[in-house]
């Protein structure tokens, strides 16, 4: 369980701190990959299975088409935002210690009833969890299907601006440049 944990937040850090947002992209399917590990080292298959089919899967993959659709180009404000990393490592470190410092100073202890509750849900088959999340839950899920349709109608338009710089050969522009279609028997261009 130690191991697991320890790489799954080694992977996260990884996803902060790769280059380029494709690596990112796949650090972060690692990461999403561990949590399943942890979900099913906890008894919750169900849930272990989920978290590789809709956010490992469905949801990396509308990620990843995105960073393709738009071909992120590395230019000069990136190259300013990684100015900043250290300045952020170091913000974040000291607002990391002093939550934990308040946390250990609060005599916060960990709920005894965790495991059991984990465990407990673990026997929910999927049935009810369908049946609760097309019934009770069914607003929340059309709100979130509404969420990612507007993500990609954004990557979209985002991706046909023309004034956004673009690699030749990479995203929309590529698809935009057709090349001219010569008649073979005449010569002339259509």
């Amino acid at each position: 369980m130690w191991l697991f944990g320890i790489l799954t937040v080694a992977s996260a850090v990884a996803v902060v701190f790769a280059r380029k947002p494709l690596s990112s992209a796949l650090w972060l399917v690692l990461t999403l990959f561990f949590v399943a590990v942890h979900f099913a080292l906890q008894h919750a298959d169900f849930l272990a299975v989920l978290q590789v089919l809709i956010y490992a899967g469905a949801i990396m993959v509308l990620v990843l088409f995105v960073i393709m659709l738009l071909g992120v180009v590395d230019d000069v404000a990136s190259a300013r935002w990684r100015e900043w990393i250290g300045f952020g490592a170091v913000v974040s470190t000291g607002l990391f210690i002093a939550m934990l410092y308040l946390v250990l100073q609060s005599g916060f202890c960990w709920p005894v009833g965790l495991v059991q509750t984990v465990s407990e849900f673990a026997s929910v088959d999927g049935a009810d969890i369908g049946r609760s999340l097309f019934t009770t839950f069914v607003v929340p899920f059309q709100l979130i299907g509404f969420l990612l349709l507007a993500a990609v109608v954004g990557a979209v338009v985002l991706a046909l601006d023309p004034k956004r710089p673009l690699r030749p050969g990479r995203g929309l522009r590529a698809m935009q440049a057709k090349p001219a279609i010569i008649d073979k028997s005449s010569g002339d261009k259509n």
